[in-house]
């Protein structure tokens, strides 16, 4: 049996469904009515009827509660494997931040023995571009665009495009609840760019921790089920840059399709990967 939300309501909504019965066929107001006296007034043939309900009630509420321990261990084991995934990512990025500002340092160290002003002064704005740069990434990594919501003209009171957060949360939140990512907190959300009748612009989505993007990005491929989201599509804040290198890939990707349709290319590590189509 496969653990469900919806299954785990039915079950519920069963149980109770034969305790009302039980407690009509005894004439009690409240569970805590039930007990041998009440219970003894049943003749053999109902409480035969009701004991098999109840016996398989109980035998499906077992096999559900075993599916749901599977599904416990299952999750337990994809949020460590997110974690390692975390800790690695974060390793590699202080690892970048260690290398780039040691580099400038050293640069620095350098210019500052030759004593040249010039050079001097140009080697302080590379170390104040490089710790903005490490800024605006880290601020970056903690956006999720989101393409493809029906997009409204904007009104006076909404002339920056500034979406009114509630309903952007609600937005945000029937996407969480498609993806299983209940417990993502949005912080605020935006349109990117000017309204066009004949265009649907993004929205930008701040989320509180970068830990909260890289969850929903993975859950992304769930909306493609969902009726309501089936046209909308999630992608990290990238770039200019990384931007026009996505593009690059796509276009690889499609000429790959062209030329062999019989494989499942997707784009993973800056790379064009595939693999056999089940």
């Amino acid at each position: 049996m496969d653990f469900s939300v919806e299954l785990l309501h039915s079950t519920e909504k069963k149980l109770n469904a034969e305790i009302s019965r039980l407690m009509k066929a005894v004439k009690v107001s409240t569970v805590s009515d039930l007990n041998s006296n009440t219970l003894g007034k049943l003749q053999k043939a109902p409480s035969n009827d009701f004991l098999n309900a109840f016996v398989a009630l109980l035998e499906s509420n077992m096999s559900l509660c075993k599916a749901a321990a599977s599904s416990i261990d299952e999750m337990k084991s994809k949020v460590l494997d997110t974690q390692n995934q975390l800790i690695h990512r974060q390793q590699d990025e202080l690892a970048k931040v260690k290398d780039t500002v040691q580099t400038e340092m050293k640069s620095w160290a350098d210019v500052a023995r030759k004593n040249d002003k010039q050079n001097r002064q140009l080697t302080a704005k590379s170390v104040k571009e490089a710790v903005k740069a490490v800024s605006e990434e880290e601020e970056r990594s903690k956006n999720i665009i989101v393409y493809g919501v029906t997009d409204e003209e904007e009104t006076e009171t909404d002339w920056e495009g500034v979406l009114n957060i509630d309903k952007a949360s609600e937005t945000v939140k029937s996407i969480c609840e498609v993806t299983d990512c209940l417990n993502v907190e949005v912080q605020s959300c935006s349109r990117i760019g000017q309204w066009k009748s004949d265009k649907i612009r993004p929205i930008k989505v701040q989320l509180r921790t970068s830990s909260d993007v890289d969850l929903l990005l993975r859950r992304a491929c769930k909306l493609k089920s969902s009726k309501e989201f089936s046209g909308v599509y999630l992608a990290p804040d990238r770039t200019p840059e990384q931007r026009a290198a996505r593009n690059k890939l796509v276009l690889q990707m499609k000429e790959f399709i062209l030329k062999d349709s019989s494989k499942h290319y997707f784009i993973r590590d800056d790379k064009v990967r595939y693999t056999d189509k089940k």
